[in-house]
Formats: C-alpha cells, sequence, structure tokens
C-alpha cells in the first residue's frame, strides 16, 4: 500500500466537521472531546489483492451530524454501540449495525438528542462480494442486530491507537475484518440453531394436532411425516426430544386410550372398539389392548375400567 493515515474530526461551533490528518496515531487523550471521529485509512493496491481493508474508524457523533449523500467503492459495515440516528433514513440505534454496498450512495445523519456511536470498518478488493455473500451479508436486512459490541473496542482501538510495521499492515488489518466476519458467522449459527429450534417445537405442536384430528383414520408414522413436509427421520428426532415416547408408541397408546374409553362408556363390542380404533386383527388388538391395561378387552368392558393409558405430561 502506498501511505497510512490516521485522521482526527471534530465538530466546529457550526456543527461542520474540522479534521486533523497524521501519519502517525493520534492519542486516546484527543477522545475526551464529547463528539469525534478517528480513522485509519489505506491506499488501495496497485496489484489488487482479493480484498484488503481501506478504512476503519470510531465515531462519537453530534447531534444532527449529516454524512451524505456519498459514494464509496467498497463495502462499509458499522456498528452501532449508543445512541441513535438513520441510514437511508431508516432508524438505526444502538445494538445495530448497517452497512453499504461499494458505489451506492447512501446517508447516514445523527439523532438531534442523542447521535449515535459507532464503529465501522470498510473492505475492498475484486473478491469482497464474493466473502460477503458467502458470509451471510446478502441474506439479511442492511439493518440488522449483533450481539458482540462489548468485543468492538479492543478490536478498533488496537488498530486506532497503534503503530503498525509497514510490512505487515496489510495482514493486520485483515485479520481485524476477518475476526469479526468470524463473529457475524458466530452469531448466524446460534441465531440458526435458535430458530430450528423453534421450528422443531412448532412441528411437535402440528404432529399431535394431525394426530388428535386423524389417528383413528388409520394414519402411521410415514404420513404425519408426509403432512409436516419433514422426513420421517427428523419428526423421529423432534419426538425424543419433546416427548416420552416415540411417535410411534404414543400413537399405539392413544388408541388403545380411545378404544379403553369406547369400552368403558359406548355399547361396543370388543371387535367393534378394535376396528374403530383401527385394528383389523382382533387378536393383535387384544394383545396390545392387555399389554397397556393389564387386562384384556373383555374383561376391561365388564368391569367398566377407567386406568388412564396416557400419563398427565403428555396432552394431544
Amino acid at each position: 500500500m502506498a501511505y497510512y493515515r490516521y485522521s482526527a474530526s471534530y465538530p466546529d461551533k457550526d456543527g461542520n466537521e474540522l479534521t486533523v490528518r497524521s501519519m502517525v496515531p493520534f492519542s486516546l487523550e484527543t477522545e475526551k472531546n464529547p463528539y469525534y471521529c478517528h480513522r485509519y485509512y489505506t491506499s488501495e493496491k496497485d496489484d489488487s489483492p482479493y480484498y484488503y481493508v481501506v478504512s476503519l474508524g470510531h465515531q462519537k457523533g453530534w447531534p444532527g451530524h449529516f454524512h451524505g449523500p456519498r459514494t464509496v467503492d467498497r463495502f462499509i459495515i458499522h456498528y452501532v454501540i449508543g445512541g441513535k440516528g438513520e441510514f437511508q433514513g431508516e432508524p438505526v440505534e444502538a445494538g445495530q449495525f448497517f452497512f453499504t454496498h461499494p458505489y451506492e450512495t447512501h446517508t447516514i445523519r445523527d439523532d438531534d438528542q442523542d447521535p449515535m456511536e459507532y464503529y465501522y470498518i470498510g473492505i475492498a478488493g475484486p473478491g469482497t462480494e464474493e466473502l460477503m455473500r458467502r458470509t451471510g451479508f446478502f441474506s439479511i436486512p442492511k439493518i440488522h442486530r449483533f450481539q458482540f459490541a462489548d468485543q468492538l473496542p479492543s478490536v478498533f482501538h488496537n488498530a486506532l491507537y497503534q503503530t503498525h510495521p509497514k510490512n505487515d499492515t496489510e495482514l493486520y488489518l485483515l485479520s481485524t475484518f476477518l475476526y469479526l466476519l468470524s463473529l457475524h458467522q458466530q452469531e448466524n449459527a446460534a441465531s440458526a440453531s435458535e430458530h430450528s429450534k423453534m421450528d422443531a417445537f412448532l412441528y411437535y405442536k402440528e404432529a399431535l394436532i394431525f394426530i388428535q384430528d386423524y389417528l383413528l383414520e388409520g394414519i402411521t408414522a410415514k404420513d404425519v411425516a408426509q403432512h409436516l413436509h419433514i422426513s420421517p427421520s427428523y419428526l423421529r428426532v423432534i419426538f425424543s426430544r419433546y416427548c416420552k415416547y416415540s411417535l410411534r408408541e404414543l400413537m399405539i397408546r392413544k388408541r388403545m386410550e380411545c378404544a379403553a374409553s369406547r369400552l368403558t362408556f359406548e355399547n361396543v363390542s370388543v371387535m367393534q372398539a378394535a376396528a374403530l380404533v383401527g385394528y383389523s386383527d382382533y387378536t393383535l388388538f387384544s394383545k396390545i389392548f392387555k399389554k397397556y391395561t393389564g387386562m384384556s378387552p373383555l374383561a376391561y368392558k365388564k368391569q367398566r375400567c377407567q386406568i388412564p393409558i396416557l400419563p398427565e405430561n403428555v396432552n394431544l
């Protein structure tokens, strides 16, 4: 890279940005000003590396500060850690990041009462678009939440307030950017896992409703999976997570419970009860019924028992 340049900017009495540039880092003492922006720039490389960091910075904006309309040849990610404002006319606040695409005209405005504090980093190079796509930035809104604000000061302050040897500055800054991407990846993975758990529970509840509605029509576990548009193996995993019984076991128990109820409260024969819950084989039905109640269907009917077959914590 041709040069390395630091800058510090502050508002004048009219709110205009005054900038001082230096080839060495500014002291942390400059942060005593209530409003400021510290930046670190590099120049574009002549040999066009795959991707490289162009700039990064830390800004405590001033009331009503307006940036843009502006177009730059890089992706820029801004991490808001305090205050609020607008990006492209949309509200943004602490705990959100927003980003721009290369050559996309954008505007940033600080709130009049509670201006934003944020870190930002810009990345360019012919491979940048593919990198950003691969790490998910093309599939999320341009204003999005993040959870790693507490890690940003150490990540950015080292880059802003240390002198970088010219022989490793490019790699040092690139490692900073890749570390930020790793934080995004970790957060995306955690979010995907949480969504997966929510989806699994919804599948479980939907399966129970389907069983409740169609159990006596002879449905199988495969029918339940097809209704949910998921694989039978995934359905088994879901039931192992949320239910004391496997899906097959639960359906058998529920059928026996229904048969027991018919035998107790309705004037049906044992063969009729078997048929009503989907069993054409009377011998098989009697064997399974006795397994769950401790007595034959005929003895159960004569004694008009009311033995619960499903525990209370399994609700259909």
